[in-house]
This record gives C-alpha cells, structure tokens and sequence, in this order.
C-alpha cells in the first residue's frame, strides 16, 4: 500500500526526479558537430571540412578544460566546509570507474569459469553457503537469567516515528521496493502519521508484511584474489520502513542495555569505541617495555562473524539477558521467512532463503 502510494506522489512532486548530469560539450561545440555533420559529400567540400575539424578540436579542448576547472571549483568548496560525502562524490565522477566484481570468477578448486551462466550459479552458490550456515549442535548451557529490563513496552508514539525518520540519512541506497529515505523526509506530518498507524498495528499483532523479510545483496570486493568469491562480502539493502522500525526498537533498548553492558566492553556502544581499547593497549605495551617486561596479545578473528550466528541462540541469549519477550517477539518477526536476492550488475538471482545470521543494513545488527 505505501510503495504504490509513495510512487503515486513521487509522480506528482517529482521527488524521484533524477538530476541529469551536466555534459562537458558546450552549446558551440555541438553546433560545429552537427555543421559538419552537414557537409555535402565529395572533393570539393574537403577543405570546409578540414577547417571545421579544427576549429571542433579546438573547442572541444577548452570545453574540456573549462569542465575540469568547474569540477575542480566545486571540489575546493566541498573540501572547504568539509562535505566530505561531495567531495568523494565528485572525485569518483571524474576518475576511471574500477569494476567492483571481476569479470573473472573460479570454482571452489581455483579452475577459472569460462560460462557466464556458470558464474552467475557460482555466485549465487557462495551467498547460499553465506547466509545459510550449520545450526548450532546445542543452545546454550543453563545459566542465570537476569531480571527483565523496565522499558516501555507499549507501541510506538507519532514523535518516536517522526525522530526515527529524521534520523535517515540521505543519500543512501534504496531498499528492495525502491524507496529512498529521501521519500520518507520529505513526506512530511501525513506520511509520518500513516506510518505510525501501520507500526502500531505491526506491534500489536508481532507480524511484519512479507516485503519486509526481503532483501537485495550486493557483492563488494574486501582484499586478496578478485577471482575468488570468498574474497567478496555482501551488502544488503533492506526496506526504509523496517529500519523505521528497528530503530525505534533499538532507542529503547539501547539504554536499558548500557547499564548492563560491563566497563570494559568499547564496541557497539554510543560515544566509544575499539580505538580505547587500541589506546590503552599501547599504555599497557610502552609501560612494560620501560621495564623489560614480555607482553602476550591475543587477538580472536571469527570467519564470518555475523552471517554465521544461529538464530535460535540469538533468542535464547536476549531473554538470558533480560530484554522484554515483546521486544523479542518483534525481533523474531522481522527475522521470520527472511529471503535474499542477489544483484550482480544487471543480473539479479532468484530469491533464495536466509537461515542464518544478523540482517545487514538493520539498525539492531553490527555496523
């Protein structure tokens, strides 16, 4: 109902109206392509055509040169008021696009692919083996449970909505249905009270529509031999209402869980970071050197850390960990019947079934 609602306004308002990029050929340049163009065929006519040609070069190469002093412009004013995100923008308009997924792609045994059909099922293969990892043998041994977290557990309010949506950054990636979050910020108080009726009736009934569960995935090169998919991460994009949602979800938990949360954790916490850690482990390593004294480190590197977390487990340590069976029931829900679709340049595979694993792109998953 929102998709085709949306898209209807969008048409009306042209919010989806795409900029067109401005052509480094002047107005003069292409008018002395189409004279020439124009020049009756034979010998006779050789010599306005050769005049023509240079002038053409001529002013192809200041129009050239005027482009580039323009780019140039705009990226000193990106730089200067520190919009990095423009500035980037511009710096990957105007260099040579590497390709992110090599054309070439081996099996399992390093033997390269030859058929395009082939690679595209070795694709599709690897992401299946992703995010759809064993279960584990057991759940977890009998521990204590602590004390269920005192959160408001009652569906969300118009202003929770409208600051989850003031929350969305722009520029970002559409989800599967092709809606931008720049749609839901402009949409204003009547989308935002539309919005809000549709999650309350989500959060009485802990059932999400079945676009929700969808997701598109992107291949994206990390480091090592571009012909081997497991050199390769996926990046998913999931639906802007969902991340609506999950974010609402997430502000209340988040302060229930930072008074849960042990001194010594940095990562995955609001105003902190691994970098104190890094920090005070650099103490800890000048101190003892001062004094001749050994250091033992040990870093833990897990294969796939959040693809390969069963779900079961994820339940199960929630509720260990106090958080409200209401909170845990939506969590589910946008975890139930999850699906995939992978996107390769214009190709995209057919939906295969997610197992496994946190929702990439989701607001209640690691970034």
């Amino acid at each position: 109902m929102i998709p085709k609602a949306v898209e209807r306004a969008v048409i009306l308002y042209k919010l989806a109206q795409k900029v067109r990029k401005t052509q480094w050929i002047s107005a003069a340049s292409a008018e002395l392509i189409d004279t020439r163009q124009h020049i009756p065929s034979g010998s006779e006519h050789d010599e306005q055509r050769r005049q023509l040609k240079h002038k053409l070069i001529k002013s192809l190469r200041n129009d050239r040169e005027q482009w580039w002093v323009a780019k140039a412009k705009e990226m000193e004013k990106a730089a200067a008021i520190g919009n990095s995100r423009q500035l980037f923008r511009l710096i990957k308009e105007t260099g040579i696009r590497n390709p992110t997924v090599s054309e070439t792609i081996c099996e399992k045994d390093g033997s390269i692919i030859h058929c395009q059909s082939r690679r595209l099922d070795r694709w599709a293969e690897h992401f299946r083996e992703q995010f759809n990892w064993p279960t584990a043998s057991s759940l977890l041994p009998t521990i204590p449970k602590q004390s269920e977290w005192q959160i408001n557990i009652g569906p969300p309010s118009l202003n929770e909505v409208v600051k989850a949506i003031g929350n969305l950054k722009r520029g970002r990636a559409a989800g599967p249905d092709g809606l931008t979050p720049e749609i839901f910020k402009e949409g204003g108080p009547v989308l935002a009270a539309r919005l809000t009726e549709i999650l309350v009736r989500i959060w009485e009934l802990d059932v999400i529509p079945c676009d929700w569960s969808r997701t598109l995935t992107i291949p994206v090169f990390k480091k090592g031999q571009k012909s081997s998919c497991d050199n390769y991460r996926g990046i998913s994009l999931t639906n802007i209402v969902s991340k609506i949602l999950a974010s609402i979800i997430l502000r209340r938990l988040t302060k229930a869980r930072e008074e849960q949360t042990r001194g010594g954790q940095g990562g995955f916490r609001p105003g902190r970071g691994c970098i104190d850690q890094i920090f005070t482990l650099r103490q800890v390593l000048e101190h003892r050197h001062t004094f001749r004294r050994p250091t033992i480190a040990v870093f833990f590197d897990l294969k796939a850390a959040f693809d390969s977390i069963d779900r079961k487990v994820m339940w199960q340590c929630l509720s260990l960990k106090g958080v409200p069976e209401k909170y845990i029931k939506l969590i589910q829900a946008l975890y139930s019947n999850t699906t995939c679709r992978v996107k390769l340049k214009a190709d995209c595979f057919s939906k295969m079934t997610t197992s496994s694993g946190v929702r990439q792109g989701c607001p209640l998953s690691p970034p």
